[in-house]
């Protein structure tokens, strides 16, 4: 009995390492790439230096001197080794960071990684689909919101609303949403000013909602 829980506890662990994956994010003057990378909880992200002195800066956003909120704060110590940092993730989340090394993240050494909680199974909702899998986003690099979701079956009956606080809406924009995963980035000069917004998507009768703080 003793051997046979052994053999499955073994390979529990060994299917776990199977389904934990490695990305990589290649950075230098100035960029991280892709800027903006999906994953799972549990996944790896690796950072390689194509060159230059830099790091991985997901503690205090050094552009606005604010904490970026992340699920979690992390920081590597500047490096021109090629292997520039390797981080576990198991919050789920968006997670901004940049590099803090002189004015790098001024001229656009910016990146986002969106953690999500696992992938769907057959008894999945299309709104659980659409609550696990919606992010939005402010993308400093290329000066817009960015929104991600997957959507179960093609829709055109689908919409991105952007309002204030006070209700009021600013932005409503018709979307052709395809099976599987979807991005739509809105460019910020379609956005008044500065402040807290409130972005929805309304897809095939399900509706969605996350509040973002533009800068």
């Amino acid at each position: 009995m003793k051997k046979t829980f052994t053999s499955l506890f073994a390979l529990l662990i060994a299917s776990c390492a199977i389904s934990q994956i490695t990305h990589t994010v290649n950075s230098g003057n100035f960029y991280y790439e892709p800027e903006v990378l999906t994953i799972t909880v549990g996944d790896d992200v690796n950072w390689i230096n194509d060159g230059g002195f830099h790091n991985v800066n997901a503690d205090v956003n050094t552009l606005t001197g604010a904490s970026y909120g992340n699920p979690e704060s992390f920081i590597s110590s500047p490096t021109n080794d090629s292997d520039l940092y390797t981080h576990t993730f198991t919050i789920a989340g968006t997670y901004g960071y940049d590099c803090s090394v002189g004015s790098h993240a001024a001229n656009g050494m910016v990146g986002t990684i969106i953690v999500e909680e696992g992938t769907s199974n057959v008894n999945e909702t299309a709104q659980e689909q659409l609550n696990r899998t919606f992010h939005v986003f402010q993308s400093g690099f290329s000066n817009s919101i960015y929104v991600q979701f997957d959507a179960a079956k093609n829709s055109n009956n689908s919409r991105i609303q952007i309002t204030g606080l006070d209700g009021k809406e600013i932005l409503n924009l018709n979307l052709n949403v395809e099976q599987g995963k979807n991005a739509k980035n809105i460019t910020l000069n379609k956005i008044p000013c500065t402040g807290i917004y409130v972005v929805n998507l309304f897809y095939d009768g399900n509706f969605v909602s996350k509040k973002i703080s533009i800068q």
